[in-house]
């Protein structure tokens, strides 16, 4: 910036600036983002349904912070509360007092709008360790489990190894892919699979399996209209899928995911949630194995997957997931209004996976 820098004003947003949404959000991550797919997934700013702040500097939009409207279930009460998806600032105004000013104002629009709290899922530490020196509480970490498909030329996508490299690692990963098929031939079982779109299912076929065995203390509870509204759009454009695992007609677990591409071109399947009815551990074990043959098919490199669920942890790692070098951290603050229900401060407490948090 030169001269006398233009000043600064914070207002919520509406329509009309959600095109300079994208540049920002290009600014910061690198992706393309379609005009009207992020209509559909802000649902167009209406109000009770996304709200969005946003500085301008002149004429120009130079920061904004998003806010997403849910309820958390707390124990059997209800709490009105904020999904925190966005912050943005341009690179010229990162080094201004604008990040909190937007965080504040945020805050501040959220409790005139009546909702308890606001919370959300950090990556990156510097990012973090700025959100907790403005007063954010640290819930706790949840670690991204992944299975590697094309494990050789996922290692040269992710060091930057060149074509060369991933192409050299094709042999290695077409021993490891005969390796799964081996393993896929040897478990006979007694489930067959159904694979279909999120949009225009029946919610209600599928969501007993969702819960029944990961259900916590803490959730946005799940009902039809919930999950048709959570699975209608994502800013990538990639539909959600769902993959139900079904025995003599009856759904025994189900896996709701999508397709991602992160990074240097590192194809992902990412399981957004997934669960089972009680004691059906072996129909979610049978459909994560069918889940990755159709990695294979797609020819992903990787399937991802997140939980703050100490047994759906568990149950990944019995079907082979591992910890990656990344991790999640949950994180809220209270919007000053009187809390409706106390939300525990402990990670095991909540129920979050990538179904809350569809950015990777």
């Amino acid at each position: 910036m030169t001269g006398q820098a233009p000043a600064l004003s914070i207002r919520r947003a509406v329509s009309r600036d959600i095109p300079e949404f994208i540049d920002l959000l290009r600014m910061v991550s690198d992706r393309t983002y379609p005009l009207e797919t992020v209509r559909t997934t802000l649902s167009d700013l209406r109000p009770g349904e996304y709200y969005a702040w946003v500085a301008v500097a002149g004429s120009d939009l130079v920061g904004v912070t998003m806010l997403q409207p849910c309820v958390l279930e707390v124990s059997g009460n209800r709490c009105a509360a904020g999904y925190w998806t966005n912050l943005c600032v341009r690179p010229d105004y990162r080094r201004t007092t604008l990040y909190p000013r937007l965080l504040f104002a945020m805050m501040a629009g959220a409790a005139e709008l009546g909702m308890d709290v606001v919370y959300g899922a950090i990556r990156r530490p510097d990012v973090l360790a700025g959100h907790l020196a403005l007063g954010m509480e640290n819930v706790g970490e949840m670690p991204v489990l992944v299975k590697p498909i094309r494990p050789t030329r996922l290692v040269s996508k992710y060091k930057g190894f060149g074509s060369l490299a991933a192409q050299l690692g094709n042999l290695p990963d077409y021993f490891y892919s005969k390796y799964r098929l081996i393993r896929r031939s040897s478990s006979s079982s007694p489930y067959s699979i159904k694979d279909s779109r999120a949009v225009g299912c029946d919610p209600d076929i599928y969501m007993p399996a969702l819960r029944a065995a990961f259900s916590s203390q803490v959730q946005q509870p799940l009902t039809a209209e919930s999950f048709g509204k959570r699975y209608h759009a994502n800013p990538d454009g990639d539909e959600y899928r769902i993959l139900s695992v079904q025995r003599s007609g009856s759904t025994q677990a189900a896996i709701v995911y999508r397709s991602a591409v992160r990074g240097p071109e590192i194809r992902s399947f990412v399981i957004m949630e997934m669960g089972h009815q009680l004691s059906q551990e072996d129909a979610l074990r049978f459909g994560l194995l069918e889940l990755e043959k159709r990695a294979a098919e797609s020819d992903c490199d990787v399937i991802l997957c997140l939980s703050s669920s100490l047994g759906m942890q568990a149950a990944l790692r019995n079907a082979g997931y591992f910890k990656s070098n990344e991790k999640y951290v949950l994180i809220k603050k209270l919007t000053g209004r009187k809390p409706a229900c106390v939300l525990p401060a402990k990670i095991g407490d909540w129920h979050f996976t990538f179904a809350d948090h569809d950015a990777f």
